[in-house]
């Protein structure tokens, strides 16, 4: 075997080396190898969009979207794990440019496991899990966490085609994604004390966990409100009479709809407001089946969905004004109990990662009743779905539910 062979060997096996779990809305997790060829698979379905190297993101020039040239991929390679110890820390080397500590942007997004769009018009880059929380731009101390506007300490910068962010904000900005510390010119992130099992594409929607009838062993059941105005015995959940609807997999391109168009009149959901839920739910069900998207735009531009616009634009229906992204949509209405759920309630997950704080939120759904909830994810299967979320992954992951409507 020559050098060259040999070499290319070498970052094989490193790249496998840091293989963990990840997902998007977001929020399901796989092996990084299939992570990676599902986003693949997503990107070349969806329109304008397409796989990309951080380390030429000048390269998305040529192609196009409604938004301006964007490339969207999910980071899942190499970085380098400090095994000497037993730590299992990931270890990131800093750069001196202009006489600044910096680091790659892409190798902590790796780390972290995720997923990032490169927008080549405004140079902005957006990462997130299902959706994105995150934007940093080059060039500019103005930056986006958690939705909402930050100034860092110094810019971003390009380097050789690929973004590389100041030492000096990373740990700030990603406080609550990660345990890491600054060592001798170096970001050390931690491991996350508690992994959680992937969520395998091969999960059923009928599938639940093993628990006996009746029983509650781990104390994380969910539960219903018996009181729910709007609980009704829903004996086909995936379809509404009159109204197609589309099973996972490959189908037909679902159709913008002319109502699409016309919103009611929104008004902000710090308070909630009465409305049809039943009538919600009914209707998020006609887009069965219409893909997922990292970052998707307005639905009526777009015609996909990531997991918080695909509930900004339900509830939207409805003149309920929820904000763009699930960590901000986290924030408004009423923390409701998990054994007391009523239907349109909104359910948040974090999306577990072997280097992640696994506390933060990453995807939203809606819970619709008998331990089912609608969302728009990549995976157990991909786009708007239904899913039984009575199965470890769910219950694990859970964070809390909010209620913005009755």
């Amino acid at each position: 075997m020559n050098r060259r062979h040999m070499k290319s060997l070498g970052m094989l096996l490193l790249s496998f080396s840091i293989a963990g779990v990840s997902g998007c809305g977001g929020a399901d997790t796989n092996n990084a190898g299939t992570q990676g060829t599902q986003q693949s698979q997503q990107a070349n379905q969806a329109p304008n969009t397409q796989q990309q190297s951080l380390n030429s993101p000048q390269t998305a020039s040529g192609s196009s979207s409604a938004s301006g040239s964007m490339q969207a991929r999910s980071s899942q390679q190499g970085a380098t794990i400090n095994s000497a110890n037993g730590s299992g820390d990931a270890v990131i080397a800093s750069e001196s440019i202009n006489g600044a500590s910096y680091i790659p942007l892409r190798k902590l997004t790796d780390i972290l496991e995720l997923q990032t769009e490169w927008d080549a018009t405004s140079q902005t880059m957006r990462m997130g899990e299902n959706d994105f929380p995150f934007e940093l731009t080059n060039n500019s101390t103005k930056a986006v966490k958690d939705g909402d506007p930050v100034t860092l300490p110094a810019p971003p910068v390009m380097k050789d085609g690929s973004m590389y962010v100041p030492l000096s904000a990373v740990v700030d900005l990603f406080r609550q994604d990660m345990n890491a510390e600054v060592r001798d010119g170096q970001l050390i992130v931690h491991p996350s004390p508690e992994q959680v099992e992937p969520l395998n594409e091969s999960d059923d929607a009928g599938q639940t966990t093993a628990s006996g009838a009746g029983q509650d062993a781990d104390g994380l059941d969910f539960g219903e409100d018996p009181n729910d105005p709007f609980r009704t015995a829903d004996t086909n959940p995936n379809a509404e009479a009159g109204k197609p609807s589309a099973a996972s997999g490959d189908q037909a391109e679902i159709p913008v709809l002319a109502e699409d168009f016309d919103l009611e009149p929104l008004v902000l959901a710090a308070a909630a407001k009465n409305i049809d839920i039943n009538g919600l739910i009914a209707r998020g069900k006609r887009y069965m089946g219409v893909k997922y998207q990292f970052g998707a735009r307005p639905y009526a531009q777009s015609g996909r969905f990531d997991c918080s616009t695909f509930t900004q634009y339900l509830f939207g229906h409805y003149g309920v004004k929820l904000p763009r992204v699930a960590r901000q949509q986290a924030r408004i209405g009423t923390t409701v109990a998990r054994k007391n759920l009523r239907r349109g309630d909104l359910m948040y997950f974090y999306v577990p990662g072997r280097f992640k704080a696994n506390k933060t939120v990453g995807h939203v759904g809606i819970y619709i009743g008998n331990n089912q909830m609608l969302h728009a994810s990549p995976k157990p299967k991909n786009g708007v779905q239904i899913t039984n979320i009575n199965k470890a992954y769910w219950k694990r992951t859970y964070l809390y539910a909010k209620r913005v409507a009755y």
